[in-house]
C-alpha cells in the first residue's frame, strides 16, 4: 500500500501545479528610460487615471523612489482610443504636458523651448480597462542652465477611474 500511494498523489499534484493563466493581457509591463538609461519602474505605485471628464494621466514612479512623484502626463480630450497624442503649446486650448520629480530635480515640459512629447497609444481593452502603448517626453528643469531630460517607455496598464 505504501507503494501506491505516490501513485495515488500524482493526480491531485497535476492539479496544484497548475495556476490561473497570467496571459500578456493581464500583466502589468512598464518600463522607463531617462536620457537612454534604463531605470526601474514600480509597477505597484506607478499608477494611470482616467478622470470623469476624459482626462488622462500617467504616473510612472521610479522603483529607487516609490514615494516620489516620478513622471506625470496629462492628456485631456482622450478619446479612449488608439492614436498618437502629441504636446502641444499651452495656447492651444489642450493641456497636454509632462513633469518629473525625483529628489531635488523637478523639469517641466513648459520649461523647455519646444513643448515636444507623444504618447502613443496601440491597444484599448475598455471592458478591462487596460492600454497598452509608448511614451516620450523632454523636461526641463526651470531657469538658467537647467538640465534637459528625455523621459521614454513602453506600457501595458490598468487604468483606473479617479
Amino acid at each position: 500500500m505504501n507503494r501506491l500511494l505516490p501513485l495515488l498523489l500524482l493526480p491531485l499534484l497535476s492539479l496544484a501545479s497548475k495556476r490561473p493563466d497570467a496571459s500578456p493581457s493581464s500583466a502589468r509591463q512598464l518600463t522607463l528610460r531617462i536620457n537612454g538609461e534604463a531605470v526601474k519602474a514600480d509597477t505597484i505605485s506607478s499608477r494611470f487615471f482616467l478622470s470623469e471628464d476624459r482626462a488622462l494621466r500617467l504616473n510612472v514612479v521610479r522603483a529607487d523612489d516609490p514615494d516620489g512623484e516620478g513622471l506625470t502626463i496629462i492628456i485631456d480630450r482622450f478619446p479612449i482610443q488608439a492614436g498618437t497624442y502629441s504636446f502641444q503649446e499651452i495656447l492651444s486650448g489642450r493641456n497636454r504636458d509632462a513633469s518629473y520629480r525625483f529628489g531635488k530635480v523637478a523639469a517641466y515640459s513648459k520649461s523647455c523651448a519646444q513643448n515636444t512629447g507623444t504618447v502613443v497609444i496601440t491597444g484599448v481593452d475598455a471592458a478591462r480597462h487596460w492600454l497598452r502603448g509608448t511614451y516620450r517626453c523632454q523636461v526641463c528643469e526651470a531657469g538658467r542652465g537647467g538640465r534637459r531630460f528625455v523621459l521614454e517607455g513602453e506600457f501595458q496598464y490598468p487604468v483606473e477611474k479617479e
